[in-house]
C-alpha cells in the first residue's frame, strides 16, 4: 500500500479504532491487516502491517503510528505553486485543452514523456525545486546527466526538444509572476538533414511501379497491392499529407469536402501541428472519387478513406510502408544517387517541392506552408533546400534563352 495521503477506494472492512486517529482494517484482496492514520485536513496514511494476526497487527500499528507522527511533515508536505512540478503539470493541462485545435494529441504525449521519463525526466530531475532555483547552470547539469545515463550522448535535436519544454515551463512561471527573467538556455546546434525526395521522372517511375505491381498481382506479407493504394498515394501527394496515423491514415469520409467552386478538396486534418484546413490541388477530386469507389460498401462519414475495413491504423500504416518499400525495390529507387534511403515522407517532400517548381515561383511560400501544416522556416530548411529552379525562374535569371 502507498504510504502517502490518498483517497483509497478499495473495498475494506470497517476500521477498528485503536486510538483517536488510528484504525485497523482488512482489505478484501489481502490476508494482511492494514493501518489507517488520520492526519487531519482530510488526509490519511494507509500502510500494510504485513501481519495476518489481529493481535500482532495492533502492535505493528502503534509502531507505524509513532513513526508517521515523528515524520508528520513528510506526509503533509504541500508542493508550492511555484515549484517546477506544479508549473509543468499546469502547462500540460493547458496544452491538453488545445488538443484538436492548435495542438495534436501526439505532441502533448511527447511532452509528457520528456517530463515523466522514469530515469531522468524533467519532473524527476527538477522535482519540487522552486522555479526561481532553475538557473542556466542547473539546466546544463541536467543535460550532462542525460548523457551520463546513456551509452552515447543524446542527439542534439532531442536535447532541443527538452529545451523547448523547459522554456515553456519557465515562461509559464514568468506569466504567473514567480520569476521576472527567464534564464539563458544552452544551445545545441543541429545540422539540417533534409529528407530524400523524388524528381519528377522518379515520381512517375514510382507510380508506374505501383500500376505494374497491381497488374502482376504482387502480394506483400499476405496483403495484395491494389489500385486502392495507387489512388491513396496520388491523393496524399496532391493534398500534402504526412504519412502518419494522425493525417493520411486517419482521414475519414467526413473529413473531406468537395469545393465545387475551386474544384479542389477541403480536408479537415488534426495532425502533427494541431487541427488545420488543407486545400488540395485540382487533380485530387477525381482521384478521391476513384479511391472511394474501391470500397463502395464503406460509405459512412465515419469510415476511413483507405483500407476502411481495418480499425487499427497502426497496422494500416505498416502495410502501406511495406507496399512503399516493395515498389521502391521493384523500380530501383530505394535510395537517391548519393545512397540516402527514401522513406514514405519522401512523397510529401516531393509534393511540396513539385508545387513550387511547377508554379514558376508564383506560389506564396507562406500560404503553402500554412496549407501543409508547417512553417516557412521548416520549408526552407528541410523541404526546399535541394529544390532546383523551374524553367520559368531560370529564364528570369537568364540561365537559358
Amino acid at each position: 500500500m502507498s504510504d502517502s495521503p490518498s483517497a483509497d477506494k478499495t473495498k475494506r472492512t470497517k476500521p477498528i479504532t485503536l486510538r483517536a486517529g488510528l484504525g485497523l482494517y482488512k482489505q478484501s484482496k489481502s490476508r494482511f491487516w492494514f493501518v489507517r492514520i488520520h492526519l487531519g485536513g482530510g488526509k490519511f496514511v494507509r500502510k500494510s502491517t504485513k501481519e495476518e494476526s489481529r493481535f500482532l497487527a495492533q502492535e505493528v500499528a502503534y509502531e507505524i503510528y509513532d513513526d508517521v507522527m515523528r515524520n508528520r511533515r513528510k506526509y503533509t508536505k504541500i508542493v508550492p505553486a511555484s515549484s517546477f512540478t506544479t508549473l509543468a503539470k499546469k502547462l500540460m493541462e493547458n496544452q491538453q485543452d488545445l488538443v484538436g485545435t492548435t495542438r495534436s494529441d501526439r505532441y502533448v504525449k511527447d511532452d509528457l514523456f520528456y517530463l515523466e521519463r522514469k530515469t531522468d525526466g524533467l519532473i524527476v530531475y527538477f522535482g519540487d525545486k522552486d522555479i526561481t532555483e532553475i538557473t542556466t547552470s542547473k539546466i546544463r547539469e541536467y543535460f550532462k546527466v542525460l548523457d551520463q545515463n546513456r551509452d552515447k550522448p543524446l542527439a542534439h535535436s532531442t536535447k532541443n526538444r527538452h529545451l523547448v519544454l523547459i522554456r515553456k515551463i519557465l515562461k509559464l512561471g514568468s506569466e504567473e509572476g514567480f520569476i521576472t527573467n527567464i534564464p539563458q538556455l544552452p544551445k545545441f546546434e543541429v545540422k539540417d538533414k533534409p529528407r530524400v525526395s523524388f524528381t519528377e521522372t522518379e515520381y512517375k517511375k514510382f507510380l508506374k511501379g505501383i500500376r505494374d505491381a497491381v497488374k502482376r498481382g504482387d502480394t506483400v506479407r499476405g496483403n495484395k497491392i491494389t489500385l486502392e493504394y495507387y489512388y491513396f498515394i496520388v491523393l496524399s501527394v496532391h493534398s500534402y499529407l504526412r504519412p502518419t496515423n494522425t493525417e493520411a491514415y486517419a482521414l475519414k469520409r467526413g473529413d473531406i469536402e468537395l469545393s465545387k467552386k475551386d474544384k479542389t478538396l477541403e480536408l479537415d486534418i488534426n495532425g502533427k501541428t494541431g487541427r488545420r484546413k488543407t486545400t488540395s490541388t485540382t487533380v485530387a477530386p477525381e482521384i478521391y472519387e476513384k479511391l472511394l469507389n474501391c470500397n463502395p460498401e464503406y460509405d459512412k462519414s465515419s469510415d476511413y478513406i483507405f483500407q476502411p475495413d481495418r480499425k487499427n491504423r497502426e497496422t494500416v500504416k505498416r502495410i502501406a510502408q511495406r507496399f512503399f518499400n516493395h515498389i521502391l525495390e521493384c523500380v530501383d529507387l530505394k535510395t537517391d544517387k548519393d545512397g540516402n534511403p527514401r522513406v514514405p515522407y519522401s512523397l510529401r517532400h516531393y509534393s511540396l517541392q513539385s508545387r513550387l517548381r511547377t508554379s514558376g515561383g508564383e506560389v506564396n511560400i507562406f500560404h503553402l506552408a500554412k496549407n501543409a501544416g508547417t512553417s516557412v522556416d521548416q520549408l526552407e530548411r528541410f523541404y526546399l533546400k535541394h529544390t532546383g529552379l523551374s524553367s520559368k525562374e531560370k529564364k528570369k535569371l537568364n540561365y537559358i534563352a
